[in-house]
């Protein structure tokens, strides 16, 4: 198992875009613009290709999301692991899986 920061991961949960971008990482892999496109579908209204942008890097800081490059499609994001665990009374989160 591998343990995050836990602030770093509530706090990227804290927002409902960064937490309805994670459902539309789970199902494959996609690029920033993907992933502007599929926000409208989950009712979220984004104006900006940046404001998607920030939201992916603070989930690849929490560890929640991976970053690479793929060659015909360029940077690339997709989920780190889909469950985690959050232990209070310790203040530990855990990847399960």
């Amino acid at each position: 198992m591998l343990v995050m920061e836990t602030d770093k991961v509530i706090s990227a949960l804290r927002s409902k875009t960064r937490r309805e971008i994670l459902q539309i990482l789970a199902g494959e892999p996609k690029t920033v613009q993907e992933v502007m496109e599929s926000l409208p579908q989950k009712r979220v209204k984004i104006k900006y290709r940046e404001s998607v942008y920030k939201a992916l890097e603070k989930l690849v800081d929490a560890g929640l999301v991976d970053k690479y490059y793929e060659k015909e499609k360029g940077i690339c994001y997709k989920l780190s692991k889909t469950r985690l665990e959050i232990d209070l009374s310790n203040g530990v989160v855990e990847y399960i899986q």
